[in-house]
C-alpha cells in the first residue's frame, strides 16, 4: 500500500510538470468550451469571398440593409422598395451589404526565451493556450483558421481552413511543434549558423496574411526594440486587425527575495545577488519601461493589446480585454 502511494505521488508530480512544460492537445481542445462568449467583432472591412459574420464593402443580396437608390437595369425586382417608389414616383430598390467571413491567422513565437516560467507554466505553454482560445473563438464565428509557428531555427505554416476540423489541424500542428522544440532546447554555439532570419520570416508572414484578416501574435516580445520586427508588425496592423498578446513571467517583472541565486541561459551559468537594492530597482524599472513602450506602440498603431502572465487564467484575461458578445475594444480610438 505504501509503495502504491509513493508511485501515485511521483506520477502526480510528473503529470503536473508535464502540464507546465508540454502542450497537451486534449487541453487545447477543451478550451473550446471557454471561447463561446468571446467577442471577435471588428471595425475593419473584410475582403474574403466566403460567407461569414462580418460586413464587407461588397454589395449584394445579404442580411444587412445598406441603402435605397434608383432602380438600375439588372437589379433584382424582389428588392424594389415600393414605399419609396410610390412617394417619389420613381422606381427605387434596396441595396444590401453581403456578410463576409474574416480569416483568422495566429502567429506563435516559440523561440528559446519562451521556454521559461516560474509560476504555473512556461510562457510557451501560455502562448499555446492563447492561440487555442483565439482559434476556437474564430471558428465559433464561422471563420477559417490558419497560422504560423516559429522557433530559433525553423517555422511551420498552415493556410486558413474552415470549420472545427481546421482548428483541430492547427492545434495538432501547434502541440507537435511546441513539444518537439521543447525536446531540442539544448542549444550550442554551432546552432547560431542555422538561426532563422526574422526579417525574411516576417516578410513571408506579410505575404501569407490577406488584408482584412484578424491576427493574433503571441510572444514575450523579448526583442521588442528590434526596429526590423516592429516595422513588420506595424505593417500587419495597418492592413489587418492585430491582437498582440504580450506573455511574461512574474519573475521578469520583479527579482526574487534577497539572496544568492544560480541562473543559466542554457549555455552559461551565473550567480545573481538580489540583496543589491539598486539592482532590484533597475530590474523592475526596465520591465516597466518595456511595458510602457509596448503600450505606446500599440496605441499609435491601433493594435489590440492583451497582457498574459504565466499564472493568469487565459480565458478571463481575453474576456476582460476583448469583452463579451460585443465588438473588440481598442486601446486606441484614433490614430495619433
Amino acid at each position: 500500500m505504501t509503495i502504491w502511494t509513493k508511485k501515485s505521488t511521483t506520477q502526480k508530480k510528473h503529470n503536473s510538470l508535464s502540464h507546465a512544460t508540454e502542450v497537451n492537445l486534449q487541453g487545447l481542445i477543451h478550451l473550446r468550451y471557454q471561447s463561446s462568449h468571446l467577442a471577435l467583432g471588428s471595425q475593419r472591412k473584410a475582403y474574403s469571398s466566403l460567407s461569414g459574420n462580418y460586413t464587407s464593402p461588397f454589395k449584394g443580396r445579404g442580411l444587412n440593409f445598406d441603402e435605397v437608390r434608383p432602380y438600375q437595369p439588372g437589379d433584382d425586382i424582389r428588392n424594389i422598395d415600393w414605399n419609396v417608389t410610390a412617394r417619389t414616383d420613381k422606381v427605387h430598390t434596396k441595396v444590401f451589404k453581403e456578410e463576409r467571413e474574416r480569416p483568422v491567422y495566429i502567429i506563435v513565437d516559440l523561440r528559446s526565451s519562451m521556454f521559461f516560467g516560474t509560476q504555473h507554466c512556461l510562457k510557451s505553454v501560455m502562448a499555446a493556450k492563447a492561440a487555442a482560445l483565439f482559434a476556437w473563438a474564430g471558428a465559433d464565428n464561422s471563420n477559417r483558421i490558419g497560422g504560423l509557428l516559429f522557433n530559433n531555427t525553423e517555422y511551420q505554416a498552415m493556410r486558413p481552413k474552415g470549420g472545427h476540423r481546421g482548428v483541430l489541424q492547427f492545434l495538432k500542428m501547434l502541440s507537435d511543434f511546441h513539444n518537439s522544440t521543447l525536446a531540442k532546447q539544448q542549444f550550442t554555439e554551432s546552432d547560431a549558423a542555422s538561426l532563422l532570419n526574422n526579417e525574411l520570416l516576417f516578410a513571408r508572414i506579410q505575404k501569407i496574411i490577406h488584408p482584412g484578416s484578424m491576427v493574433l501574435f503571441a510572444s514575450d516580445l523579448n526583442d521588442f526594440n528590434n526596429n526590423s520586427m516592429l516595422k513588420h508588425v506595424r505593417h500587419i496592423a495597418r492592413h489587418n486587425d492585430l491582437l498582440l498578446s504580450h506573455i511574461y513571467d512574474s519573475l521578469e517583472s520583479q527579482l526574487p527575495p534577497p539572496g544568492h541565486y544560480g541562473i543559466s541561459d542554457g549555455m552559461n551559468s551565473f550567480s545573481l545577488d538580489t540583496r543589491d537594492e539598486s539592482l532590484c530597482t533597475s530590474f523592475k524599472q526596465l520591465f516597466e519601461q518595456k511595458n510602457e513602450d509596448i503600450e505606446q506602440f500599440c496605441l499609435h498603431n491601433q493594435i489590440h493589446l492583451i497582457k498574459l502572465a504565466t499564472h493568469d487564467k487565459v480565458a478571463d484575461q481575453f474576456l476582460s480585454t476583448l469583452g463579451k458578445d460585443a465588438s473588440v475594444r481598442r486601446i486606441a480610438r484614433s490614430r495619433h
